[in-house]
């Protein structure tokens, strides 16, 4: 399996920000193609990116990257993907995909690229672009696709609506040389109860037990 390891440069930037959803990479220290591919999707710096794909392949030092990999860390930022029609370069891609919006990862040799298809516009950007640019400006679309992925933001689950309290109560548990004193909360779901110990008092022997015992009775009385 190839690994892609392209580095950042200092090219042109262009500003296509309102015409896409692509983001323009945030570079940290790491300036690899692999972990600016997912900063283009996700608006996150390339540092933070970078050590998803940790998560997934365990290598600390993030250079070159495989596919399968780059493809396990968009899933844990959020993204599906589906394997997605190609041509033989990335100019015959963007002609088969022209009528398919959406953000797309492309597999060039030694290299990881992002498009978005809008409206039947293509917007392009990696980690030498920086931010996006027309999809024609590219440098690119004469070289050769190995895979193209669709990639898609699965959308978030509703906030979970806070538990409805019904009140705060205090259980006292007696045992042999022990007293223990638990703060409870009880919510309309049963599930979402808690407690929290407050205090507790362990006696030396019996006599001392039954001493505390009468002292509180007294003062709760």
């Amino acid at each position: 399996m190839e690994t892609y390891n392209n580095e950042l440069d200092d090219g042109q930037h262009y500003r296509c920000k309102d015409m896409t959803n692509l983001k323009a990479v945030n570079v940290g220290m790491n300036r690899f193609c692999g972990p600016a591919v997912l900063s283009i999707l996700t608006g996150k710096s390339t540092d933070e990116c970078a050590k998803v794909i940790t998560q997934v392949n365990g290598n600390y030092n993030i250079a070159g990257v495989q596919l399968s990999d780059l493809l396990k860390a968009a899933n844990k930022l959020g993204f599906d993907n589906i394997l997605a029609p190609s041509g033989s370069s990335l100019f015959g891609t963007l002609i088969r995909l022209a009528n398919e919006d959406g953000m797309y990862i492309i597999t060039v040799p030694n290299h990881f690229v992002v498009i978005e298809v809008k409206d039947k516009k293509a917007y392009f950007c990696d980690n030498h672009t920086k931010e996006p640019i027309p999809a024609e400006s590219s440098a690119r679309l004469g070289q050769k696709v190995l895979a193209a992925h669709k990639v898609t933001r699965r959308a978030e689950p509703p906030p979970k609506p806070e538990p409805k309290l019904l009140m705060i109560d205090y259980n006292v548990q007696l045992t042999s040389l022990g007293i223990y004193i638990d703060k409870v909360w009880l919510y309309e779901n049963p599930d979402d109860n808690k407690k929290e110990q407050i205090g507790s008092f362990q006696a030396n022997d019996e006599n001392e037990f039954c001493k505390v015992i009468r002292v509180l009775r007294e003062e709760l009385n």
